[in-house]
């Protein structure tokens, strides 16, 4: 059990196993960074399944696998290493598929085989994934799904470790939280900037073990000290005051965190910070400025001896700095005489109108020649505006093509047909009586005639004949009559009159109108345009319609003609003009609809649009 423990590589699968148990339970309760935690995993999952070796890959949708780590970290030697390491990616590859994976590296056998064994961890992040692919040296298949298995037992570690870590940032977060909330209490207990910006630099220096933090505030392009902690009054011409106000103005520059010493790789300039820190000896600076509505308007300075500031701290106090900068500009402005004030005052309002004098009037006046400019010389579409209606080219009239009766009304008014389709049956049941004693007569008749040929009575022939001739006609009659008994649809089209459901039974003569069918495939539609308009509507002009029952929707249409002769409507001369759809005709489309049509005249001035009737009225009165 020692051996398996100090040495697990060289144990054996069993070892191996016992091994990768012990390190189980210190993985469950692993709290450290994500880089250890992944190596560590990797160990326990490799000592898990009883191998020698272990390659960790990563996986995103964009990039193919690749490795992130191996174990051992030192290599090994055996011989069917180079055959694993060259199976290793596309075993990882299947796996990111299929969950999980398991593919001997030396064809098949009855004996145990060397396999490459691989298995998905699902990750609270979608976009990758991470394969674990182990190196079992012989085993037989049934020993290679049990390490399998054993690995499935893990599954919920990862998971388990990144709760913990959300945990963990969570509690971290509510604690910064409350800190800051303390401090926003403490500072909305003063009035005055001075012991305001006090109490906020001596709270910073407790909270981050600070030997020094400092608060400058923004005048004109410079930064000028304002506070510094544990410190009641100190000498602004001091060349340590100096050289810390132009650390600040670096930062203020930058409009970013500057950290001294910087980061590795770190873009941000320190050159003054880094003079402030050898002349006064500090190990770390953090600088954070303070940023209202987007500008910089301070910035807090941070000295420590024991340790640098780590993006947690960072995090905290940008936290703090945009909780607290309202609070200090509002009492900053507060506590300056109101000559400065004024001034200030001045200086803006200065620059949000045009001039120091008559502003409103300023506006006003370009206001209006603004949009006197915009009536005159802008313009838009013009168009007429004129009720319409819809009517279609063809209507036909049925009418009742004998005496008879009702008997059957399939179709209704509104109804859709198609050529050919019944409407409407009359009764033909005298018809049909008719149809048999005419045929009876024409039997009897050809017997007659054939009797009197037998006999040779030229003369009863002749007349049987004649007698067979007239029920023939007769029978042709009664056929037709029967064949138009059924009256249907001349062409498709809807029905639009012959509402005779109720009407069963119904003596009709011939003649009588019993349906109206409309073509619905040849519309067009008919405006009504005022005569002080038809001086500007234009043949073939473009337009829009809008149907009362659905404004919404807008058809094109184009002028076809226009009627030479005005009529009057409703106490007005108007001009029918006929438009013709552009495009499919929607199936709803029925003859009678009305709405409003617009027809396009052209490009018109907005002074033009909005004068021309007052213009055209003014005329007509004063002859002019």
């Amino acid at each position: 059990m020692s051996t398996a423990t100090s040495n697990p590589v060289a144990a054996n699968p069993a070892e191996r196993f016992q091994a990768g148990l012990e390190r189980l339970g210190r993985l469950r309760e692993f709290t450290g960074p994500a880089e250890e935690f992944w190596t560590l995993f990797l160990e326990t999952t490799t000592l898990l399944a009883g191998a020698r070796c272990g390659i960790l890959f990563r996986r995103t949708a964009s990039d193919p696998v690749q490795r992130v780590c191996t174990w051992p970290p030192e290599p090994l030697v055996h011989p069917g290493l180079p055959a694993f390491l060259r199976a290793a990616p596309e075993v990882a590859r299947v796996a990111s598929q299929r969950e999980a994976a398991l593919a001997p590296l030396d064809g098949a056998g009855p004996g145990p085989l060397p396999y490459a064994l691989a298995v998905r961890w699902d990750l609270p992040d979608q976009n990758a994934q991470l394969i674990t692919v182990h190196h079992l040296e012989a085993a037989l298949e049934t020993q290679a799904a049990a390490a399998l298995r054993h690995l499935r037992l893990v599954s919920d570690v990862p998971r388990l470790y990144q709760l913990r870590r959300q945990a963990a940032e969570a509690q971290v977060t509510l604690a910064h939280l409350a800190a800051v909330t303390d401090l926003v209490a403490q500072l909305n207990a003063h009035e005055r900037f001075p012991a305001l910006a006090m109490t906020l630099v001596n709270d910073l220096a407790s909270r981050h073990q600070c030997t020094r933090v400092a608060l400058g505030w923004r005048q004109g392009p410079y930064i000028r000290l304002q506070a510094l902690s544990h410190t009641d009054r100190f000498e602004r011409k001091m060349e340590a005051v100096r050289r810390l106000e132009q650390a600040m103005e670096e930062a203020m520059d930058q409009n970013d965190v500057v950290l001294w010493p910087a980061p590795e790789n770190d873009p941000r300039i320190t050159r003054d910070h880094a003079a402030y820190a050898a002349e006064q000896k500090t190990a770390h600076l953090c600088s954070v400025p303070l940023r209202l509505d987007g500008r910089v308007v301070g910035v807090l300075t941070l000295e420590r001896a024991s340790g640098p500031f780590n993006e947690e701290e960072q995090r905290l106090l940008l936290l703090t700095s945009e909780l607290v900068v309202r609070r200090l500009a509002e009492r900053y402005e507060a506590d300056r005489w109101f000559g400065a004030r004024w001034a200030t005052a001045a200086r803006r309002r200065l620059q949000r109108w045009l001039g120091p004098e008559h502003t409103w009037a300023k506006v006003a006046a370009l206001a209006g020649t603004i949009g006197l400019a915009v009536l005159c010389f802008g313009g838009m579409d013009y168009r007429v505006e004129a009720p319409f209606q819809l009517r279609t080219e063809d209507v036909a009239v049925l009418t009742a093509p004998f005496a008879g009766y009702i008997a059957e009304v399939p179709r209704e008014v509104g109804d859709v047909v198609q050529a050919g389709e019944p409407l409407l049956r009359l009764d033909t049941r005298d018809l049909l009586l008719e149809e048999a004693a005419a045929l009876a007569d024409l039997d009897r008749a050809l017997r007659e005639a054939e009797k009197a040929r037998a006999r040779e009575a030229l003369a009863d022939m002749r007349v049987a004949e004649a007698q067979a001739r007239q029920a023939r006609a007769r029978l042709d009659l009664v056929r037709h009559r029967l064949a138009l008994a059924t009256l249907t649809s001349p062409f498709d089209g809807v029905v639009v009159e012959g509402d005779l459901k109720q009407h069963l039974g119904a003596p009709v003569k011939p003649g009588d109108p019993l349906f109206k069918i409309a073509r619905t495939d040849r519309f067009y539609v008919e405006c009504r345009v005022r005569e002080t308009d038809i001086h500007e509507v234009q043949s073939q002009a473009p337009g829009q319609i809008a149907f009362l029952s659905r404004p919404k929707l807008k058809f094109p249409v184009r002028v076809e003609r226009i009627e030479p002769v005005a009529q009057t409507h409703e106490g007005q001369n108007v001009f029918l003009v006929r438009c013709v759809p552009e495009g499919p005709v929607p199936d709803w489309w029925r003859p009678g609809m009305t709405g409003v049509a617009k027809i396009h005249v052209g490009r018109r001035s907005f002074l033009w649009i909005l004068t021309h009737r007052t213009v055209d009225f003014l005329r007509m009165f004063f002859w002019i």
